[in-house]
């Protein structure tokens, strides 16, 4: 049996609000946002523009995880797998997101985020507009934003990894600290 008693303590020293793992959805977006908005706000004095942050950031997680995780419950689902946490450490929130990916995406994934995470805040709010004027490309489900948008909200650089899985897939890992 699953010591789930260790894992909650493990979660609470770590002070983790939220760990998802499984299928996302847009209507548990919507039931997780409102949870994470009310959590959040109590947690941060009053601060609503952190909380808004917090749920901006979670929402274009989930959202990337819906899209562009290979791993689906079946080939025509509208569900992604993925894994989801939003916790504090050191007086900050971060959010923390995992799915599947193609392997043959990790480059590009990669040079986005490198080339973001050698700008200053200036920087990424004009790459921002740029983007934003830019035609959508390839198979992105926006104007290939998200990232940039959760750049400009985060209080540190991006933290990403990636662990190759084998030839034609990989698990890409990011953090964003708020």
């Amino acid at each position: 049996m699953i010591d789930l008693y260790s894992y909650k303590q493990s979660n609470d020293k770590d002070n983790i609000i939220l760990n998802f793992t499984g299928p996302l959805s847009h209507e548990l977006i919507v039931s997780l946002g409102e949870m994470i908005r009310q959590e959040v706000s109590e947690d941060c004095d009053g601060s609503p523009q952190i909380a808004l942050k917090v749920f901006a950031i979670f929402v274009e997680q989930a959202e990337n995880v819906i899209h562009y995780s290979t791993q689906k419950s079946s080939e025509n689902s509208m569900y992604g797998y993925g894994i989801i946490t939003i916790g504090k450490r050191d007086g900050n929130f971060y959010i923390s997101c995992g799915n599947l990916i193609p392997g043959d995406k990790v480059e590009v994934i990669e040079a986005s985020l490198k080339k973001i995470s050698d700008m200053n805040k200036d920087e990424i709010k004009a790459y921002y507009r740029e983007k934003r004027r830019a035609e959508k490309t390839g198979d992105s489900k926006g104007a290939g934003i998200g990232f940039i948008e959760m750049a400009k909200k985060a209080s540190q650089p991006i933290q990403y990894k990636f662990n190759e899985i084998n030839h034609s897939s990989a698990f890409f890992s990011i953090e964003i600290t708020i």
